[in-house]
C-alpha cells in the first residue's frame, strides 16, 4: 500500500515533469515564430523606407537632373529615414526571438517587398529574370526556416571540421560553387556585362 502510494507520486511527478518540457518546447517554437514574423515585417517597413527616400529624390530632382533642395530639407526623406530605423530596430527585436541563422536570410524578404512596391509604385520594369531571382530568394528563405534547428547548435571550428567539413556533400557543394563561379566568369559575364549594368 505504501509502496502503490509512493510508485503513484512518482508517476504524478514524471507526468508533471514531462508537461513541463511540452509547455518549454511550445514557448520555443512560440518565440521562433514571433521572431520570424518580427523580422518579415521590419523587412518590409525597410523595403517601404528606402522607396519613400527613392521617391523624395525623384521629386527633388530639377529639370538638369539636378537635385532642388538639400536632401536634409525634404519630410519625405526624413520620413523614409525614419521608417529605416523602425524597421531595424524590428530587425534587432527578432534576434531576440529567433536565432541568426534564420533572421538573416529572412531578411531577403525585404527584396522580395521592395520589388512590388518599386514596380507597383514607382512604376519599374519587372522583367522575367527578376521574377526567377525572387522565386529563388523565396524558395531559399523557406529551405533554411524549414531545415534550421530551433535548438541552437555550439558551432566551433572543431565541429565544423569534424561535423561538416569533413563530409562528402560539404566538397561536393565547394566542387559545384567553384564551377559555377568560373562558369559566370567565362561565359556569363562577357555576353551580359556591357548591356546589363
Amino acid at each position: 500500500m505504501v509502496r502503490d502510494a509512493i510508485n503513484g507520486s512518482c508517476a504524478l511527478d514524471n507526468s508533471t515533469t514531462s508537461r513541463g518540457e511540452e509547455s518549454e518546447a511550445e514557448e520555443g517554437t512560440n518565440t521562433f515564430v514571433i521572431g520570424v514574423i518580427l523580422s518579415v515585417v521590419a523587412d518590409v517597413i525597410i523595403a517601404i523606407s528606402l522607396n519613400v527616400q527613392k521617391t523624395a529624390h525623384m521629386r527633388n530632382e530639377g529639370a538638369d537632373g539636378k537635385p532642388v533642395k538639400g536632401m536634409l530639407k525634404l519630410p519625405l526623406w526624413w520620413l523614409g529615414l525614419l521608417l529605416n530605423v523602425g524597421g531595424e530596430l524590428g530587425n534587432m527585436l527578432a534576434y531576440g526571438f529567433a536565432p541568426a541563422s534564420v533572421v538573416a536570410p529572412v531578411g531577403s524578404v525585404g527584396v522580395v517587398a521592395n520589388e512590388v512596391i518599386a514596380v507597383l509604385f514607382l512604376k519599374e520594369p519587372f522583367r522575367w529574370r527578376d521574377a526567377a531571382g525572387l522565386v529563388a530568394i523565396v524558395g531559399g528563405v523557406v529551405l533554411i526556416i524549414v531545415a534550421v534547428p530551433e535548438d541552437p547548435v555550439d558551432l566551433n571550428a572543431v565541429v565544423l571540421q569534424r561535423e561538416y567539413y569533413a563530409r562528402p556533400a560539404a566538397y561536393g557543394y565547394l566542387i559545384g560553387l567553384w564551377c559555377a563561379v568560373v562558369l559566370f566568369l567565362v561565359h556569363v559575364e562577357p555576353r551580359y556585362a556591357q548591356k546589363s549594368v
